[in-house]
Parts: C-alpha cells; structure tokens; sequence
C-alpha cells in the first residue's frame, strides 16, 4: 500500500476513540442545531455540515480498517510483534538510512522512532576476527561481525550480529547456531542495511540457507 494511504490509515487507527469522541460532539451539536431549526431558525444548513461532519468521523475508522486491517500502529507493539513485523517491511522503500564513517542508522519511515544503530568502534564490534567457514571462503577471507541494534524511541529493544565478509562488500546475517540456517529476522536486517545489494549473492554464495524460505 502507498504511504499517501498507510500513514493516514495508521494514524486514525491510533486514535480512533478520540476521533469518534469528536465525532459524537459533532453529532450532538448538529441535533442541538437541528431542534433550532425546528423552532424556525434559519440553520439547516449548519446543521447538515455539521451532521455530514460527525458521520465522516464515525466512517474513519471502520474505513481504515478496511484498507489496513490487522495491521498495529508501530507505538502500539510489543516486542514479539516488532520482531515479526520488521521481515514484512519493504527494505528499499519503508527504511531509511543515514551513514558515516563511525556509525549508521536506519530508520522506518512510518515511524522513525523505530530505528537500528551501528557503531563500527570497538563498542559497536561484536567479533573483529570472525571464524566462521561461510564468511570466510571469500577471496579476502578476513570477516568482522558487528552489533545491529533496534531501538524505538531510544529505549533499546534487540540487537542482531551481522558479519562482514569480502573485504566489507556485504554484511551477511549471522545463522542459527544450532540449525546454522538464517532465520526471517535476521534476514531483513541484513537486507534493510544492504547499501550495495549483494546480500542475496553473498548468502548464495556462503552456502547459507534461510529457514523460513
């Protein structure tokens, strides 16, 4: 769905009990307009605006149900459902990314509150040297993991490895340990930060497998 649509269908889903309040205020003033219409006052024309008003309001949020359903405003999630979320997000379009040498972040558009963080000091270094058979079969097989962290609103939330591998030309997500497959997750984080695009080729070629595919 466009952003013209989401954006307003999310916020009215936000504040649907306030715009039905207002609504029903409306509503009220047009029948309290109306009775003074009856008396014989001119108002018939406040008192259809403001009717026509009150029904638009009531609409709103059925109407933005219908073309957004089962879809929560980004504030109104819990952690589970941010995690499950983040893979549905288009990574090219709902994301944006700000970089500099030291750091980067990216942030989602619809709410840029929510937002992931890298700091390529050695705060930010998971693993300088990086011993893993995918990530360093590569003609520079030298690789350096790092954390990913998600943050809404500044409160930390989670925080993801990505390795990068090749002399930095991708950051491939770090597999299960267990399963050594990659699941959904980390799959978009890695996506959402894939500046140059070669993630899908770099996985292919790393012999990793996604578990959810």
């Amino acid at each position: 769905m466009r952003p013209c649509i989401k954006i307003p269908c999310l916020w009215i889903k936000e504040y649907s009990h306030p715009i039905r309040v207002f609504g029903g205020f409306l509503f009220a003033l047009a029948l309290a307009t109306g009775l003074v219409w009856i008396a014989g006052k001119d108002v018939e024309p406040v008192a259809f605006v403001l009717s026509l008003l009150s029904s638009m309001l009531f609409a709103f949020p059925s109407i933005a149900e219908y073309l957004y359903p089962d879809r929560k405003p980004v504030k109104q999630m819990s952690y589970d459902e941010l995690l499950a979320f983040i893979p549905t997000t288009d990574y090219k379009d709902d994301w944006q990314g700000l970089s500099t040498n030291e750091a980067s972040e990216y942030f989602l558009k619809e709410d840029p509150r929510l937002r992931f963080r890298t700091r390529y000091s050695e705060d930010g270094i998971h693993t300088r040297d990086y011993r893993a058979k995918w990530a360093n079969c590569f003609l520079h097989p030298d690789a350096t993991s790092y954390w990913h962290e998600l943050y809404y609103d500044g409160a930390f939330i989670h925080r993801t490895i990505l390795v990068s591998v090749d002399g930095a030309s991708a950051l491939l997500p770090a597999p299960d340990v267990n399963s050594n497959k990659v699941h959904d997750y980390e799959y978009a984080v890695a996506k959402i930060h894939d500046v140059s695009g070669s993630v899908d080729t770099y996985i292919e070629k790393s012999g990793l497998q996604r578990a959810d595919s």
